[in-house]
């Protein structure tokens, strides 16, 4: 493996996942882009946020930023099972820089869980959606 291909995600890794105000609601930010093709990075990126989000003071309010990051059912279907494995009750989560493709994929994809799901390529779309 080059040096390139390793910077060109390094950028990904680094990007810390956080919460953040928005509008008088809380939202959290699951920073899962610019990964390019490193699923098993990835994976141990959202695992290791997971801890964060499973506390009971994180938002229950999730947008998943995928920008740059090349995802398919598989790894959408991991993270969406990790969500629902969480010891927590979540609200909302929203897919945020999803492929056309994946799109329609997470829109038939119906789970029963009891959280809604949407895919909004604007992030501050997906915020007013997280809070409406």
């Amino acid at each position: 493996m080059g040096d390139y291909s390793m910077e060109k995600y390094e950028y990904g890794l680094n990007k810390k996942s956080f919460s953040l105000f928005y509008k008088g609601g809380e939202v959290w930010c699951e920073h899962l882009d610019s990964l390019y093709g490193e699923k098993e990075l990835l994976k141990q990126k959202f695992k290791w946020d997971l801890i964060e989000i499973s506390r009971p003071s994180t938002s229950s309010f999730i947008a998943v930023v995928l920008d740059d990051s090349d995802v398919d059912k598989e790894v959408l279907d991991w993270i969406v099972d990790r969500f629902i494995m969480l010891n927590k009750p979540l609200r909302k989560i929203v897919f945020v820089g999803l492929d056309l493709k994946m799109k329609s994929y997470m829109k038939k994809k119906k789970v029963d869980n009891s959280f809604m799901m949407a895919c909004i390529d604007d992030l501050e779309k997906a915020k007013e959606w997280l809070i409406s």
